[in-house]
């Protein structure tokens, strides 16, 4: 899926080279409305920080391993909403920061039966992770094994559905994005958060690729200076409200 986004006035080279960006369907970072159309929390970010710094820009919306893959692959690519993590960190340029957010371990409402109180004690069940995502990596440095205790999907939204079949006991998600969840498929399994990955408490960036135009990069970052030095943005103010 490809989205342009256009600044009116745009010089005709700007036109003819528009930024690479690519994304994921992430509620409620990066979501589809009724419409077809890309919005959400990071989203909005985005598209004010390009707009402000007059740059037109192509956004691909694909599976996550493909974003990343070609985030780290095709030089002058943007990327968001990436986790910045320390094994990120000298990999890309960190442009600006997006949102916060908080990573716990959830179990189907009805499983009364798993509820591990920590890392160690979750070691006993099957996990249900995304590919591609950094909370893959925190679950294998801490012992888990796909052969074992660990089970990889495609997509996010498909999480769900394994804790309904009992395909997995716990999934590791984004606080937000099960909440949105809750709002927009009310009746799906219900979730009950069993212990919070206080490791994973990070924050979603707007990050590039190591070669990437540093005079783009500083158009970005003085357009987030310009737009949000007074008041951040509203997802910043909410991080406090997600537990």
């Amino acid at each position: 899926m490809r989205c342009y986004g256009w600044l009116l006035g745009l010089s005709f080279q700007a036109l003819a080279t528009p930024v690479p960006l690519v994304t994921e369907i992430f509620p409620p970072y990066q979501q589809l409305n009724a419409q077809g159309q890309l919005h959400g929390w990071s989203v909005d970010i985005v598209q004010q920080l390009f707009a402000e710094a007059g740059l037109g820009y192509e956004t691909q919306v694909l599976p996550w391993p493909r974003a990343v893959k070609m985030a780290n692959e095709q030089p002058g690519t943007f990327i968001f909403s990436l986790l910045q993590t320390d094994e990120r960190l000298s990999k890309y340029h960190w442009v600006v920061p997006l949102c916060p957010m908080r990573i716990s371990f959830y179990a189907a409402a009805s499983r009364t039966d798993v509820a591990p109180r920590n890392i160690n004690e979750a070691h006993n069940f099957i996990v249900g992770i995304e590919q591609g995502q950094a909370n893959y990596k925190y679950l294998i440095n801490h012992g888990f094994r796909e052969s074992k205790n660990l089970v990889v999907v495609g997509q996010n939204h498909q999480l769900r559905q394994m804790l309904a079949l009992k395909r997995v006991d716990l999934i590791l998600v984004s606080e937000n994005f099960v909440e949105q969840q809750n709002l927009r498929h009310p009746g799906q399994t219900e979730l009950r958060k069993v212990f919070s990955a206080t490791e994973l408490e990070r924050t979603l960036f707007l990050a590039a690729h190591l070669q990437t135009d540093p005079d783009n990069i500083k158009r970005l970052q003085q357009a987030y200076r310009r737009l949000f030095a007074v008041t951040p943005p509203r997802c910043q103010t909410l991080a406090g409200t997600t537990d």
